[in-house]
């Protein structure tokens, strides 16, 4: 991945992509590309004000408190989201959410400086950033709690994979993202034991829906997922 491959990508995927030209250009001129390992961290909660991130491949995981235990990971982001811009709509508070890479992943930067130069010079670039909050946090937050509400644990276990696993509209014609998870991780997003998941992932086998190995599940039928997760 090249940072002139990684800007043609994220301009043309996602929330950059249904921007107008002038915003689309100046994000992808003031970023730059950044890889992560799995398990590293882009920022914790509490941290000084720093710029957004872009998504171009691999997967970052949010993470949030629960039930006063250790973080726990709700969601994951792909190719197309942005993340990281709530300091600069709440006026350089800290930063107030965790984020990590779940895999070997590439990021785009753009630097606070950057950020904050061009909502300076063009106002309605804020607007852009606050409508972007509700279209990725707000829309996440309810597809979690969505999944969560699902009463059977297998069902509910497929819309957590075809959820993590979906690709944004502009890329649907590609295979989906495969999920890099242990079954731990898939037991907490879906609040499920791991011996739950294991029956599950082996009866999703058995239809043909995934193919699995290990700490990696390759979608091979989303919409068989995503209709079984829909079944009454």
């Amino acid at each position: 991945m090249n940072e002139t491959a990684a800007k043609a990508l994220v301009g043309r995927t996602g929330w950059l992509a249904a921007q107008p030209a002038w915003l689309r250009d100046a994000v992808l001129a003031g970023s730059r590309l950044r890889s992560y390992e799995a398990d590293q961290f882009t920022f914790h909660a509490g941290d000084e004000p720093g710029g957004m991130y872009g998504v171009v491949d691999g997967g970052v995981g949010i993470l949030v408190p629960s039930g006063g235990q250790d973080l726990a990971l709700c969601h994951v982001m792909r190719r197309g989201t942005w993340f990281g811009y709530g300091p600069v709509l709440s006026v350089g508070g800290r930063r107030k959410m965790t984020f990590k890479a779940l895999e070997k992943s590439h990021l785009l930067h753009l630097p606070l400086r950057e950020l904050t130069a061009i909502g300076t010079g063009r106002p309605e670039f804020f607007r852009s950033l606050a409508a972007l909050h509700d279209m990725t946090f707000m829309m996440s937050a309810v597809r979690v709690v969505g999944d969560l509400l699902i009463r059977s644990g297998e069902k509910r276990i497929a819309a957590v994979l075809a959820r993590i696993a979906k690709r944004e509209p502009d890329e649907a014609d590609q295979q989906p993202w495969p999920v890099r998870l242990s079954q731990a991780d898939i037991g907490l997003m879906s609040n499920s034991s791991r011996d739950r998941v294991n029956r599950a992932l082996a009866k999703f086998v058995k239809a043909g829906w995934i193919t699995t190995d290990f700490k990696l599940i390759v979608i091979n039928d989303l919409t068989a997922l995503e209709r079984f997760s829909r079944q009454g």
